[in-house]
């Protein structure tokens, strides 16, 4: 079915009513925002690999574990994964938007992103894939586990060192607005922390 401009009346229907295409539309403009993974990975040959993924969040805290969904297992963040079994998450920040929409240019893997982009890359701690310069955090990474989801792979990886800049740490953590990261809407559009708030969760049982 065609979406239509406007609804009269909610839209009530299965997924099998949608190809592809508009599936994608409609889950990328209802689930949001979604927080962009800059993962950075290395072919086996050395050639680095850069790539954003909003299909991108924490998996586990305890021992800390991050996943990335890429659209098919041919990517090359999956491939170079697969190789080397490592990859850096790169949080990127409103600065740097320009050079990360750039970087998911459908390029040969023979191609380093980083240059292409206009980025310098810098060297991790514990794991192969250089990191982005300019992010302000970065999260290096060992492949602990690939699983197949439909057409997506998720990619899952256990984090082994971590990098924070003092920039974006104040009163004993990281905040929000410091590290003004850059998210995922629908389509081309992208968004930035408006109004943080807190609320704080129940203090007593109250089930009842």
């Amino acid at each position: 079915m065609d979406f239509p401009d406007t609804l009269a009346a909610p839209l009530e229907v299965p997924p099998s009513a949608f190809d592809t295409a508009q599936m994608n539309f409609l889950l990328t403009g209802l689930v949001i925002p979604r927080v962009i993974g800059w993962i950075s990975t290395i072919s086996a040959a050395g050639v680095p690999n850069l790539a954003p993924y909003s299909f991108f969040t924490v998996a586990s805290t305890e021992p800390p574990h991050l996943l990335y969904s890429a659209a098919s297992a041919t990517k090359d963040s999956v491939v170079n994964a697969r190789e080397t079994g490592q990859f850096v998450a790169n949080i990127a920040d409103q600065a740097l938007v320009d050079a990360l929409v750039a970087s998911s240019a459908a390029v040969a893997p023979s191609v380093d992103e980083f240059q292409y982009a206009g980025l310098r890359s810098a060297p991790s701690a514990r794991v192969r894939p250089p990191r982005v310069a300019m992010a302000k955090a970065h999260l290096e990474c060992e492949v602990r586990q690939f699983v197949s989801v439909g057409s997506s792979t998720l990619v899952i990886g256990e984090i082994v060192h971590i990098h924070v800049d003092p920039a974006i740490w104040a009163g004993g953590r990281v905040q929000p607005n410091l590290l003004n990261p850059v998210a995922r809407l629908g389509g081309s559009s992208y968004a930035t922390l408006a109004d943080v708030f807190s609320r704080p969760g129940p203090t007593i049982n109250e089930r009842g």
